[in-house]
């Protein structure tokens, strides 16, 4: 394989020859020129004021011109020696009472009963039951009058 060739740089369009420049030439004084009416120029303006709201002033101004008149007000009304003013002063009398109110708490217990018939075996031990409840009353007694008799054998000397 050979290499391609670079491309070829195109030929240049014929031109007519060219003639030299003249040299300058030498700068003589002018007259000056007379100019018309000139006017004046101003520096642009800058931009419009704001609206008197935009500030906030006028708004320090209010408050400050309303606490000098609240104290004014403030100071007049304290310091009134009005002589009158004790008797037309109304006495206000409060009476609290506190009421408790009873909390009522309901609790519904449900449950269910089936009755049966009872074996031979349940009657016995009911029996039993309550046989042993009955001996066991009969020894609280017995023990409280056992106390009794303690006491009073104690109190006596």
């Amino acid at each position: 394989m050979s290499t391609p060739e670079p491309p070829r740089r195109p030929e240049s369009p014929a031109q007519p020859p060219t003639e030299p420049l003249n040299a300058p030439a030498a700068r003589q004084p002018r007259a000056p020129v007379e100019r018309g009416h000139e006017y004046e120029q101003l520096p642009p303006e800058g931009p419009p004021p704001g609206a008197w709201w935009e500030s906030p002033w006028p708004a320090i101004l209010a408050a400050v011109v309303a606490l000098l008149i609240g104290g004014v007000v403030g100071y007049a009304i304290g310091n009134n020696n009005d002589s009158n003013s004790s008797e037309n002063a109304a006495r206000t009398v409060t009476n609290t009472t506190t009421v408790t109110q009873p909390k009522t708490i309901t609790n519904t217990v449900t449950s269910t009963t089936v009755k049966e018939t009872p074996s031979q075996a349940n009657q016995a031990n009911e029996e039993r039951r309550h046989e042993a409840e009955s001996d066991l009353r009969k020894a609280e007694k017995e023990n409280q009058e056992l106390k009794r008799q303690l006491e009073e054998s104690s109190r006596t000397p």
